[in-house]
């Protein structure tokens, strides 16, 4: 079951920034602290292989462990990235440890609709925690920025994400059969939905 975190938790969404949890996962926005976790979380090979970003948003593997050693802060973020309309990255955290898990992105396509994405770290992956992650990103992005539509593409060999979002209650839908990758690697393409037209705003988003 999932719910928004209180403010008596860990402070709650206030001021643009935002927190929700799952079973096992806290999701909220990066501070400035966090920023380089964020990236550090998808640094690497595997993740790359179907991320393929540009090389210099990509930490380095001694800074990656360094920054994946860290422990994070549960309490209400500081700073938060950009506003509603820029992509909204959100980190993971595993909050019996305080360990980066994983982030994640919202992206607008149209005021209705939008593309979410995201990884978890090494030590998070085959745990069954994609169908967190995704699930917890629709919810942010259908109650908390009111899209009636939210999407996700993967590469169609990519079992592992293609199960999260299925489990996420994500389905199948027509789209371009390739994708280009920040990188400029073109990869072939499937893409999942997940729609409700029932959206809300959260209070924390003063523009939409």
């Amino acid at each position: 079951m999932l719910k928004v975190v209180s403010r008596r938790s860990v402070g709650g969404c206030v001021r643009g920034r935002h927190v929700i949890s799952t079973p096992r996962l806290l999701f909220r926005s990066p501070t400035i602290i966090d920023v380089l976790a964020v990236l550090a979380v998808a640094s690497d090979a595997d993740a790359q292989r179907w991320l393929g970003w540009e090389p210099e948003s990509v930490v380095p593997e001694r800074q990656r462990e360094r920054l994946l050693n860290g422990r994070a802060r549960l309490r209400r973020p500081l700073l938060g990235w950009g506003p509603v309309r820029a992509p909204l990255c959100l980190v993971a955290i595993d909050p019996q440890n305080r360990a980066y898990a994983g982030m994640a992105t919202i992206q607008e396509v149209t005021p209705d609709a939008c593309e979410v994405g995201g990884s978890l770290s090494p030590d998070y992956r085959g745990l069954g925690l994609g169908a967190e992650l995704f699930t917890a990103i629709y919810q942010l992005a259908h109650h908390h920025f009111g899209y009636a539509e939210v999407r996700a593409g993967t590469e169609p060999t990519n079992t592992a994400c293609i199960r999260s979002l299925q489990s996420a209650g994500f389905v199948r839908v027509a789209g371009s059969d390739t994708h280009l990758l920040p990188v400029g690697r073109t990869v072939p393409a499937a893409w999942f939905s997940r729609t409700d037209p029932d959206t809300a705003i959260c209070p924390a988003v003063r523009h939409r």
